[in-house]
Formats: C-alpha cells, structure tokens, sequence
C-alpha cells in the first residue's frame, strides 16, 4: 500500500506543483492530508466504499485496493490544483475520468436482490427439501386469490365479445 506522502507527491507532481527534489512545507502537507480526508469522506457518502480509513500524518497507509490509488492521485491533483496554482491538463483530466470509473467499480456493492413473494417458483419444484411448498411465496398467497373460492371470475363492466 502507498503512504500518504506517496498518493500527495505524486498528485502535486501531476499538476506541476512540486518538482521531485522540492520539498513542500509541512502546513501545504496538512491542507492536503484535509483535502484527501474530505475527498475520501464524499466518494464513501456517494456509495464508493474504498475501505478508506481517516490519515493524520504523511507515513500513514492509505488503506484502498492498490486499483483505486490511480484514481485517487489524479482525481486529488485536480481538487487541490487551484490551492497551489496548479495546471490541471488534458491527460489529468482523463486519467482522472478513467479514475474515478475504476473506483466505482471496484467500491460499488452490488446488493442481493430478493424475489417477490407474487414470484411463481414453478412446477416440479415443489420439493420439501428444498424448502419450497408451493407455486409461490407463503407470505403473499392470500393477497394473489382474488376469489374466496380460488377461482377467477369475469370482471364487472366487461365486454364479452
């Protein structure tokens, strides 16, 4: 995994901020630790869970699928270009769309989906030992017999011909 020192680097280095031999000030790291802090915060509120957890210092691991870490460089350059005057070019931009697509694929639950209780399971599989009694859910079966006599009947105000 990167260090927090790594992922600020290398998005100050995409924006043409900080030359590798140049070192910022520690207070230009702490406004980007807040940055990357609050970005994190808004992509785990828009459903992208990265398993993210909050930093404080430059050597602290930024915990996401090495996958995500792409995305998150180019996207944090982009966030933070205008607190350092930074150039925001074309390929950043890309790489930062082509980011934050990776990041929903890889943060995005697909959730089970559950079967309707009006969900015919079908014949021949009415087994009890497959837990399944019936051609449909329990929980609803009264609801689905419009007739108290199980039959269906002409509707009133119905044209039979």
């Amino acid at each position: 995994m990167a260090t927090v020192a790594q992922v600020a680097k290398a998005s100050l280095q995409r924006i043409l901020v900080q030359a590798s031999e140049a070192p910022l000030e520690p207070d230009e790291y702490q406004d980007y630790i807040f940055a990357l802090n609050n970005y994190m915060a808004q992509l785990d509120a828009q459903g992208i869970m990265l398993g993210y957890t909050v930093v404080d210092s430059l050597g602290d691991e930024v915990t996401v699928p090495t996958g995500a870490l792409r995305g998150i460089i180019a996207n944090m350059a982009i966030e933070v270009a205008p607190d350092y005057g930074g150039v925001v070019s074309e390929g950043l931009a890309l790489a930062a769309r082509q980011g934050m697509q990776t990041m929903r694929t890889i943060g995005q639950r697909i959730r089970a989906s559950k079967l309707p209780a009006t969900l015919p399971i079908g014949s021949g599989n009415e087994n009890e030992s497959y837990g399944l009694s019936g051609h449909f859910y329990p929980d609803q079966e009264a609801e689905i017999l419009a007739e108290t006599t199980g039959a269906i009947g002409l509707e009133v105000n119905t044209n039979g011909g």
